[in-house]
């Protein structure tokens, strides 16, 4: 355990991300106490805890890292999209990128037709777009939503 120890400060000094780093901490205080102790310090599952704590001892530092998941590949290149995302953010400060501009940017670069949501979430993995919440009760008239909030409230 001691030397599980020092691999773990030694691995803490150099790691930046923080996903990493507080993963790192929960494989640390899991080496410290009770597994269940150290979920409840960090909010989680003594499940998820053990798992990482399983992953760095086999694997690493590199364990901690989150593996790349299953799915359909894209249907645009990897060099075709990293130079469309370049563009899109430059450019996004200065005059923005509605998911229109994106999709035909997209189509005249990689000659992928995508649908307008696949766009979105193609933008939002990119990060140049914030996902943003559908507004409630968007169409409904103010009277209406005052008279639900009115019988909602407890007296």
């Amino acid at each position: 355990m001691k030397s599980i120890m020092a691999k773990i400060k030694a691995d803490l000094k150099r790691v930046k991300d923080h996903v990493i780093r507080e993963r790192l901490l929960m494989v640390q205080e899991a080496c410290k106490y009770n597994l269940r102790v150290s979920a409840n310090t960090f909010g989680c599952t003594h499940g998820k805890v053990a798992y990482w704590k399983n992953r760095y001892i086999k694997n690493g530092i590199k364990g901690l890292y989150t593996k790349e998941r299953s799915g359909r590949p894209s249907k645009i290149k990897p060099e075709i999209a990293l130079e469309i995302r370049r563009k899109v953010r430059k450019h996004n400060d200065k005059k923005g990128w509605t998911t229109k501009h994106i999709r035909e940017e997209i189509y005249k670069k990689a000659g992928v037709t995508y649908s307008k949501r696949q766009v979105i979430r193609i933008a939002q993995k990119w990060g140049v777009s914030r996902i943003k919440p559908r507004p409630r009760y968007a169409h409904s008239k103010q009277k209406d939503r005052d008279d639900f909030i009115k019988k909602t409230k407890i007296s």
